[in-house]
């Protein structure tokens, strides 16, 4: 009983120390839900092209056959171009809250140190609905690109990833990428309580988002060609983690953009 109520102490201790730890749960659960998600999809967080084209062959031959058929609800269907704008960026969403939010996390622990303890849950949760939010809207420009790229040219999926890890890797030797990354610790003061408090705590929020938004662009807009699969998110997560989180990391910047830039010739060669 006193090893068991040691074991609890010491748990209670590292929970004040990391207030986090709720959030640090929330990505775990969408870890889970995308490898479930790419288990039922081959491998993608998403259908592939090909799938979803058959989808849309699929929903509109439907279409033409009921289109002189009132719904049952009395109000038209959504079209399935519609729905699947909407699925690719709830898997997008899902995608950024597992690979992105982990990169914020200390930060959003220095928030929760840094807020008066009745607000600190809320203050946490506001960083997050900021963070996570500028993400979605890199998402909502990334998914219109592609789908622009798609339509105007006559690239497949295959030539886009290659093209897309080649931009990565270019973007790997700029000063912006490196800059972004050697700011990755730095904090800011917050207000304790009342609307500054708040504000604070979003702006803070909106800067280390546009900052992250700097460094993992061009992985994440490489993420939307390769349709969330498994095999990529896995190997960009540990590269956005290596950078973002350690000190050998910030030295891995060229080796990082050799690696992307072979990936690039690998693909590009059919294998």
């Amino acid at each position: 009983m006193r090893a068991a109520d040691a074991c609890l102490a010491r748990a209670g201790v590292t929970m004040r120390w990391h207030p986090e730890w709720r959030i640090t749960v929330l990505v775990a659960v969408a870890w889970f839900a995308l490898l479930s998600t790419s288990v039922s999809h081959g491998g993608h967080v998403r259908p592939s092209a090909d799938r979803a084209t058959a989808a849309e062959q699929s929903a509109e031959t439907d279409h033409r056959f009921h289109k002189h058929r009132p719904s049952e609800a009395g109000s038209p269907e959504p079209s399935a171009g519609w729905n699947g704008s909407l699925r690719a960026l709830s898997a997008w969403t899902l995608m950024a809250l597992a690979m992105m939010v982990p990169v914020t996390l200390p930060a959003i622990r220095h928030v929760g140190l840094n807020s008066i303890r009745r607000r600190r849950q809320w203050a946490m949760s506001l960083y997050l609905i900021v963070y996570l939010g500028v993400w979605i809207v890199f998402g909502l420009l990334a998914l219109g690109a592609h789908g622009l790229l798609e339509k105007s040219t006559t690239l497949g999926d295959r030539a886009l990833l290659a093209f897309a890890l080649v931009v990565a890797a270019g973007w790997q030797l700029t000063r912006y990428k490196r800059r972004a990354v050697f700011a990755c610790r730095r904090t800011v003061p917050l207000p304790p309580t009342g609307f500054r408090a708040d504000v604070g705590c979003a702006r803070f929020a909106l800067k280390q988002a546009l900052r992250c938004v700097t460094s993992c662009w061009a992985l994440m807009g490489a993420m939307v060609v390769g349709h969330g699969s498994l095999v990529w998110m896995g190997a960009f997560f540990a590269l956005i983690l290596t950078e973002e989180l350690t000190l050998i990391g910030r030295r891995l910047l060229l080796p990082a953009a050799a690696a992307l830039a072979a990936a690039a010739g690998v693909v590009a060669v059919g294998f």
